[in-house]
C-alpha cells in the first residue's frame, strides 16, 4: 500500500519515501548488491535443477528469498549468500519432487534446430554440451556440486567449503577426483560410441 506524505512524496507501507522509479532505497541497494551475480546464480541453478523451466523458477525463488532476507544479510560475500539460498531451495525442491508422481513433458517446438549456414556447428556444439552434462550428472553429488560451484559459478575453494560445510582441502579433493572421473566418463563415451 502506498500513501502520499504531506510534502507530496510517495511513501511505502512502512512510511519510507519511494524514489521516482517506484523503488525505495532498500530495493535499490538489493539490486546493486545482487544483480552482478545473476549469471553465476543461473549457472548454479541450471546444474542443480537439470531443467530449463525449473532453472528459471529456481533463480526467481532465490532472488525472492534473498530480497525478503536482505535486511538481515551482513556477510562479506553476497554471491556466496545467494548461491547458498539457491542450493537450499534446489534441495528442498528436489525432496518435494521426489515425493510426487512425475509426468514426461512434451518436447518444445523450438528445441528442434532449423537448418542454416552453421547447422553442423550447432549440432556438434549441442552434442558436446549434452555429453558433458550427461557425464556430469553421473558424478556423485558431492563431486558434481564442487565442480559446478568452482568451475561454472567461479567461486573459490574457501567459498565452496563454507557453503558445503566442509574443509577447503575436501573441496579441492572432490574437484580433483570429479575432474578425473569426468574425463574418464567422457573418454569411455568416445570409445563406446566409436567417436
Amino acid at each position: 500500500m502506498q500513501a502520499v506524505s504531506s510534502l507530496g512524496v510517495l511513501m511505502d507501507k512502512r512510511r519510507r519515501p519511494i524514489g521516482s522509479d517506484g523503488m525505495n532505497d532498500g530495493g535499490q541497494a538489493f539490486l546493486e548488491a545482487t544483480l552482478p551475480h545473476l549469471d553465476a546464480i543461473y549457472r548454479v541453478a541450471r546444474h542443480a535443477s537439470h531443467d530449463y523451466q525449473l532453472t528459471e523458477d529456481l533463480v526467481q525463488e532465490t532472488y525472492l528469498h534473498a530480497y525478503a532476507g536482505f535486511a538481515g544479510h551482513s556477510g562479506p560475500s553476497t554471491r556466496a549468500w545467494l548461491v547458498t539460498i539457491c542450493l537450499n531451495l534446489a534441495r528442498s525442491d528436489g525432496r518435494r519432487r521426489s515425493r510426487r508422481v512425475t509426468e514426461a513433458p512434451m518436447p518444445d517446438a523450438d528445441t528442434y534446430l532449423s537448418p542454416g549456414p552453421d547447422f553442423f556447428d550447432q549440432v556438434v556444439a549441442g552434442l558436446e554440451r549434452e555429453r558433458v552434462a550427461r557425464a556430469l550428472s553421473q558424478l556423485p553429488e558431492e563431486q558434481r556440486l564442487a565442480i559446478v560451484l568452482m568451475d561454472l559459478a567461479g567461486q573459490t575453494a574457501a567459498e565452496v567449503a563454507h557453503q558445503l560445510d566442509c574443509s577447503r582441502n575436501t573441496v579441492l579433493s572432490r574437484v580433483h577426483r570429479g575432474h578425473r572421473r569426468l574425463a574418464g566418463l567422457l573418454a569411455q563415451e568416445n570409445v563406446d560410441h566409436g567417436v
